[in-house]
């Protein structure tokens, strides 16, 4: 009897457990599991990748040195820069299940592709490697090595998905028959608290790795403008750009005073904006002064009241150290150059400096650049002294 009961037991849990896979089955088909599993309706998604399409792409070639004999070329969004990366990404390429050992002469080059706010360095990886397989590490494998829960894009190339923890990444492969070189660009979106973002985030990476090996499209710097660059910047590069220039537009609005000075000093964004009380009662830009004189001396030399060395420039320059004029900008910002005398190497570096008026008095922003003056930072102050916003 015991033995008959036990037996009953052990089909009606096996009966029942048959039923919840069923149910599951059938829950992981509505569209209640899918608007779970995307976080928002499918309709925003493809309005999100419709509008990313249609963006204007501003390009810069970048060349990265894989070994003492080897380098790439690629093309970047000019607010992008590349770093070195020694471990595997958050894709996986091939079964991580496998015991066997990967010869070292076929594993690709790890580059980790970055902007100013960048969540560490795996979010954005480039894996470049050489093979006579113009097929290597097909999105076949993808899907079968990676935990996928929704694809939201595939085609032979590409593939963009949710897994199953709801996180968004894309797999993109390119193969250049002329070096047998192949390129898989790999990305896990940060989870923003603001879904929409992830996606444009996520529909912003696939138009960067469609665009990766496009030289023919290389802008010409000397024709950059914040104007111009702005439609292309990442919805989340540009928020997060907004939020230091707002601090700044309440700072001329409200708190500095007399010669008072604020700084943001954050990884590869700095911005120093202080007040000049002479400047201010004496109605003098030295922007204007520096420009016209086309200025070549030292921080000592400078002929007219200002607080340049003793204000951002003292901490890293002597007062006998070179400060030279390069270029005017606009009619708001120049170009300046700034050498440590005494040293070996003699580094020059290059900093704009914008002049900004408003009825709080005479203000200056100084933020380091590059010898052109032309990198994203430039543009964006410059700008920002003519209109108090980005």
């Amino acid at each position: 009897m015991m033995k008959k009961t036990y037996f009953i037991f052990l089909i009606s849990l096996f009966l029942f457990s048959c039923k919840n896979d069923k149910e599951n089955e059938d829950f992981s088909k509505t569209d209640e599991y899918e608007s779970m599993v995307l976080g928002i309706p499918q309709a925003q998604i493809d309005s999100i990748r419709k509008s990313e399409e249609k963006k204007q792409v501003i390009l810069k070639k970048v060349s990265f040195d894989i070994d003492s004999a080897n380098s790439v070329d690629l093309m970047l969004p000019v607010s992008n820069y590349l770093k070195e990366y020694s471990f595997s990404g958050n894709v996986n390429l091939t079964d991580p299940n496998s015991t066997s050992e990967q010869n070292e002469a076929e594993i690709p080059t790890t580059i980790s592709i970055k902007n100013d706010f960048s969540d560490g360095d795996s979010a954005e990886l480039l894996l470049v490697g050489k093979s006579n397989n113009p097929n290597i590490y097909p999105v076949s494998d993808i899907k079968k090595f990676n935990e996928i829960e929704k694809v939201l894009l595939e085609n032979k190339d590409a593939l963009l998905y949710v897994d199953a923890f709801g996180r968004k990444k894309m797999y993109y492969r390119q193969y250049n028959p002329a070096n047998s070189t192949y390129y898989l660009y790999t990305v896990e979106v940060p989870k923003y608290n603001d879904q929409k973002l992830q996606y444009a985030e996520l529909f912003s990476d696939y138009k960067k790795a469609q665009n990766l090996l496009s030289f023919n499209k290389e802008s010409l710097v000397e024709n950059l403008t914040w104007e111009k660059i702005k439609p292309s910047v990442s919805d989340l590069e540009l928020k997060n750009y907004d939020v230091y220039y707002k601090s700044l537009q309440k700072e001329l609005k409200y708190f500095l005073k007399n010669n008072d000075s604020v700084n943001i000093n954050k990884d590869r964004i700095q911005l120093y904006l202080y007040r000049d009380e002479d400047h201010t009662k004496n109605t003098f830009d030295q922007v204007t002064i520096l420009a016209n004189s086309e200025y070549s001396g030292t921080f000592y030399d400078l002929n007219f009241e200002n607080r340049l060395h003793k204000g951002y420039f003292k901490q890293m320059y002597d007062t006998n150290d070179e400060f030279r004029f390069v270029k005017k900008i606009s009619d708001h910002s120049i170009l300046m150059s700034a050498t440590r005398s005494g040293y070996s190497s003699n580094e020059t570096n290059y900093y704009i400096i914008s002049s900004i008026k408003t009825e709080k008095g005479q203000f200056y922003l100084i933020s380091p650049t590059n010898k052109d003056g032309n990198d994203l930072t430039a543009l964006m102050n410059d700008y920002f002294s003519k209109n108090l916003k980005i």
